[in-house]
């Protein structure tokens, strides 16, 4: 295969771009679910509307699918990159702990989800398992993304054997590492919300609840993930600021800079306006292009979460 896309360095860019961001946008999609799930039980009861527990239900069940699909898909690629690993005793410990809560993350959903008819009159305790395993999901979203950047560093021909666990997991002020840890948080909501106005439109027509339902369900979800988007992109502007302010105090900052700075600010906030369209909409339904749309970009940040995620230069 990568004999193969290395004859077309077009197919082969496409690849290394689709394995960067889609196992990220499904983990976080993954890790965030059981939380909306939770707080859409606990609407349920506080507001007694049913919709809230419906959707909670809906969103449970892919957050199954996308679960096995990481486990099962996380484990062939353990199996295949053995040999490419590093003789490094804290990346094999890292690679199976993060497998391990991954693996844990995904039992604990299975109950969370299987348990949903036989718990119905104790609503209580069904939101408190599904808490359980949203606390779970997050341990093995951080084990995960610490696993990637372990695993990114240790390759580095610069690292030696003075560089210790704390130099690659620590240091955030004055590194892209600092961009890393200020948007997860908000990714870890957005992403499942995205993931599941989407997969919402797909139910449509297995899950006939009704167009009330969806007029209900469909700007909540899109509300969460526009509202925790809008902070990201806050925290973006307020990092793309920083970067030409550096910029212009070290002399070096040519106009050319400024400009792919402010498109690339422009560009993410694209997702805030389409789920914002949604979320005040009478008929949510009728934006699938634009909900679509938004989880495409949503999940296109990835790339460079990615690449800051994986670049580790020592402090001074």
């Amino acid at each position: 295969m990568y004999a193969f896309l290395a004859q077309y360095p077009v197919l082969q860019t496409i690849a290394d771009t689709a394995i960067s961001i889609v196992p990220l946008a499904l983990l976080f999609a993954f890790s965030g679910l059981p939380l909306i799930s939770s707080t859409g039980e606990i609407l349920a009861i506080r507001r007694k509307r049913s919709f809230y527990a419906k959707c909670a239900l809906q969103l449970a069940m892919l957050s199954q699918g996308i679960g096995w699909v990481l486990l099962v898909g996380g484990r062939i690629w353990l199996y295949l990159t053995t040999e490419d690993v590093p003789p490094s005793a804290v990346l094999g410990a890292a690679r199976e702990m993060s497998w391990l809560a991954l693996g844990m993350a995904v039992v604990f959903n299975c109950i969370y989800f299987f348990l949903w008819k036989a718990m119905s009159k104790l609503p209580v305790l069904h939101i408190g398992i599904g808490l359980l395993n949203a606390l779970q999901s997050l341990l093995a979203l951080l084990l995960v993304l610490g696993t990637m950047r372990i695993d990114a560093v240790v390759r580095l021909p610069q690292v030696d054997g003075t560089v210790t666990l704390a130099d690659v997991i620590l240091p955030m002020l004055g590194t892209s590492y600092a961009h890393v840890v200020a948007y997860t948080p908000f990714l870890f909501l957005a992403m499942p919300a995205a993931f599941g106005c989407v997969w919402l439109l797909l139910r449509r027509k297995s899950d006939d609840y009704g167009r009330d339902h969806y007029a209900t369900v469909l700007p909540w979800c899109a509300g969460w993930a526009r509202n925790a988007w809008i902070v990201l992109w806050l925290a973006l502007l307020a990092f793309s600021g920083l970067e030409v302010y550096r910029q212009m105090q070290e002399g070096s900052f040519v106009m050319q800079d400024g400009i792919t700075a402010g498109i690339r600010v422009l560009l993410w906030l694209i997702p805030v306006l389409l789920w914002t369209l949604t979320a005040r909409s009478t008929t949510p339904m009728r934006h699938k292009l634009a909900l679509v749309v938004a989880l495409l970009l949503s999940c296109a940040f990835m790339l460079p979460f990615f690449m800051e995620l994986t670049n580790w230069q020592p402090l001074p």
